[in-house]
């Protein structure tokens, strides 16, 4: 297994700005750009670095759930121990780690006291909100419904949504590029959010109250939320189907992906809280858990999901690093690709480093912190968690 070296990436840079400001570290990051960028579409092995699965002939991988070996009892406890000291070191409540290497070794685990109200310790699946992270599913299964032929990327968003007049001009590739310039609906959101912290909230109501857009389509490049709350409903317009049965349908259920998803209203707490929960939707709803989260990166740049060529797309970055639904990173002299998230408290990041084979999950919560800091941290006689997840090998 390649040793991993790493100097910096996604930045959640430490400032002023109170948890549940920031929608994604995407919209306030600087992430560290990749000079020279190179599109990693270009690149002949980074998105096929894990063998692809095989396909359907309609579009779309067959999203086989993915079975890895246990790491050796030395490594697990090794892994443990830099968690545990990250989270020490970073002051967070609490952090839960996944990595997989080549698909075939998988590690979890968690540190931190016990959540509120209860006695389970925490471990790789206790439940985060993932916040942006659910781009990564929205985007997966627009790109799913391409290949299927049901949606062209470069077609106007009000070709299949003709009512939608915020969305005038805007392709749907521009909406999974962040390049619409269709305003984020945070700013108008946040204060009715938490003053009816129990309103459900529905996608037209918060389209009701966004402001004008911020430039013309496809002149530039601005993160939004309401990018894929839109992709939500296109989703649902076009498959005629609540987007929660898509996502079950075509991802969650075939992964055995038990801890991924939103807990059926009464059932569990939301962890973002209702209005927070419903008022995002497709841009940020979904909780998940560190086991969970790397088995999905797998199966998303692995080749399961999509199809090599629309893998490609989604990996095609533009200047300022975003592709379709994921963002493009640089692990020191590593390119690596994923997303991140931010939102009220809980900071996520998948990332794939294919030239690592490593697929790595952070799930934290707490301040805001630089996770590529976490990552990398070494402390007193422990590695840092990327290098350790960089020598992993059968036990």
């Amino acid at each position: 297994m390649l040793a991993v070296l790493v100097a910096v990436s996604v930045t959640l840079a430490p400032g002023t700005v109170a948890p549940g400001d920031i929608s994604s570290p995407a919209a306030s990051r600087p992430l560290e750009p990749s000079a020279p960028t190179q599109s990693l579409a270009e690149t002949t092995d980074a998105p096929d670095a894990i063998a692809p699965l095989p396909h359907l002939p309609d579009g779309g991988g067959t999203a086989q759930p993915i079975d890895r070996a246990p790491v050796s009892e030395a490594e697990s406890a090794a892994l443990q121990a830099a968690v545990d000291q990250a989270r020490a070191a970073f002051g967070l409540t609490s952090l839960a780690i996944g990595v997989s290497a080549d698909a075939q070794l998988g590690w979890s685990g968690a540190s931190g006291p016990p959540r509120e109200g209860s006695a389970t310790p925490l471990s790789g699946n206790t439940p985060f909100a993932i916040a942006s992270v659910t781009k990564t599913f929205t985007a997966a299964i627009v790109l799913q419904l391409v290949e299927e032929g049901r949606i062209d990327l470069d077609a106007a968003v009000t070709d299949y949504l003709p009512e939608l007049t915020i969305a005038r001009g805007v392709t749907v590739r521009q909406l999974l590029s962040h390049t619409s310039g269709i305003a984020d609906l945070l700013a108008p959101m946040r204060e009715r959010l938490n003053a009816e912290p129990s309103r459900i909230w529905q996608p037209a109501e918060v389209l009701a109250l966004l402001g004008p857009s911020t430039f013309a389509p496809g002149t530039d490049w601005g993160y939004s939320n309401t990018n894929y709350l839109i992709a939500g409903i296109l989703v649902e317009h076009i498959t005629g189907e609540p987007f929660a049965d898509e996502l079950e349908r075509r991802i969650t259920g075939p992964l055995k992906l038990l801890g991924t998803g939103i807990p059926a209203q009464g059932e569990l707490p939301y962890l973002l809280g209702v209005s927070w929960t419903s008022a995002f939707w497709t841009s940020a709803m979904l909780d998940s858990d560190a086991a969970d989260l790397v088995r999905w990166g797998d199966a998303l740049y692995g080749g399961g999901i999509l199809r090599p060529g629309t893998l490609a797309q989604m990996l095609d970055f533009n200047e300022d690093g975003y592709g379709l639904g994921a963002e493009q990173y640089r692990f020191g002299g590593l390119p690596g690709y994923g997303h991140s998230g931010l939102l009220r408290g809980y900071t996520t990041l998948l990332a794939h480093l294919p030239d690592a084979h490593l697929t790595v999950a952070l799930l934290a919560t707490g301040h805001l912190f630089d996770a590529a800091e976490l990552l990398t941290f070494s402390g007193p006689g422990t590695p840092s968690i990327l290098s350790l997840a960089g020598e992993l090998s059968p036990s």
